[in-house]
């Protein structure tokens, strides 16, 4: 069976594993998953991507994802944190909806050493439970997905791999990340780029580089990548019609469909039922294998350590990478403030002026 659901503890809104992983068939859920490797190297596919994640790289697993890890090193350590979306939709009312990318070029920068930070305190509070520490790592919890938002809300592709692409101007990547939202909860509708630009403020022409500066897609690609991915699960969990999938997430024929699918996955979608249905959950044995205690706080520990001797110190590091990119935000807000002052352009300018584009008409 495709979906996956997980049980909760009514005190702790997320499930925590150290597991060695030798097979995890294809499956997806409603919650979001931080998946990083603490040991060793896994490979792992979600949607059209396929990921080869070594030590240190954190991947996050979106709502409604399809993903399963396979072709591991023998010696791999993961941790797994899945969350509860029906507890952090209270705070984060659009998170079902909300896209991260953590895997990109930069292995090592600010943004993932406060990343892995947080996880692995999330970790060595549960495996040590000092008095209260369910509140503690959901205080913790609230400050990764904040800190997602932030920093990883978007996203970039590098052939047919979706990656995370870092923005000199966080005002673009906070503005993408609600596009890209936007474009996946209407994924199924007449979606149009007048639309959106109506929507955002922003002339047809400034939108479409926006999007193709933001993401390297156009408009009219991303939409459909969007339709694409969102057809996976309805494929995979049963037999029905090419045509009638093509129709539920939004394509105007079923030839567009197929265009589409083969250009980001490689074959066509009945082709694409055929080579993985073996290797859904259900129909592929789950060789996931929790560690010990003992074992998963010695490698908890290390990987502290490690992190402390990268960063500076386990909490001076988080505190110093903030510091840098306080600083650097801070530098950017005045360089904003100074063009606009020195040329008295239009919000729309700026962000123009931001991206290095060319005047709307060349579009």
């Amino acid at each position: 069976m495709l979906k996956e659901t997980a049980g909760y503890l009514d005190d702790m809104p997320m499930n925590i594993r150290i597991v060695n992983i030798k097979n995890y068939p294809l499956h997806y859920h409603y919650d979001h998953e931080f998946i990083y490797v603490l040991k060793g190297s896994i490979v792992l596919k979600c949607g059209s991507s396929i990921y080869k994640m070594q030590q240190g790289d954190v991947f996050v697993v979106n709502d409604s994802e399809v993903h399963g890890i396979y072709d591991c090193s023998d010696d791999n350590v993961v941790l797994m944190i899945q969350i509860n979306a029906d507890y952090f939709c209270k705070q984060f009312p659009t998170l079902e909806h909300n896209v991260y990318r953590t895997m990109g070029k930069e292995k090592v920068n600010e943004e993932i050493i406060v990343l892995r930070n947080l996880l692995l305190k999330i970790a060595f509070n549960d495996l040590t439970k000092h008095p209260g520490y369910q509140t503690t790592n959901t205080n913790i919890m609230v400050d990764v997905l904040n800190y997602c938002d932030k920093n990883f809300k978007s996203f970039y592709f590098e052939g047919r791999v979706v990656m995370h692409k870092r923005y000199d101007y966080p005002e673009i990547g906070e503005r993408l990340g609600r596009i890209i939202d936007y474009i996946y909860e209407h994924h199924s509708e007449k979606l149009s780029l007048r639309e959106l630009a109506k929507k955002e403020h922003f002339s047809e022409a400034y939108l479409s580089k926006l999007i193709t500066a933001g993401t390297g897609l156009g408009f009219r690609e991303l939409l459909a990548f969007a339709r694409v991915e969102e057809s996976e699960i309805i494929l995979l969990s049963g037999s029905e019609k090419i045509s009638s999938i093509a129709a539920k997430v939004g394509f105007s024929t079923t030839a567009y469909y197929e265009k589409f699918f083969q250009k980001w996955f490689g074959c066509h979608p009945e082709e694409y039922r055929e080579k993985y249905a073996d290797r859904i959950k259900g129909n592929s044995p789950e060789l996931v294998f929790e560690l010990s205690e003992s074992d998963a706080l010695s490698i908890i520990q290390k990987s502290i350590q490690n992190l402390s001797f990268e960063s500076g110190g386990f909490d001076a590091g988080r505190d110093e990478a903030q510091k840098l990119l306080e600083r650097k935000r801070e530098q950017q807000r005045k360089e904003i403030l100074e063009a606009y002052e020195k040329t008295n352009r239009s919000h729309e300018e700026i962000l123009r002026f931001m991206l290095g584009s060319a005047d709307e008409d060349e579009a």
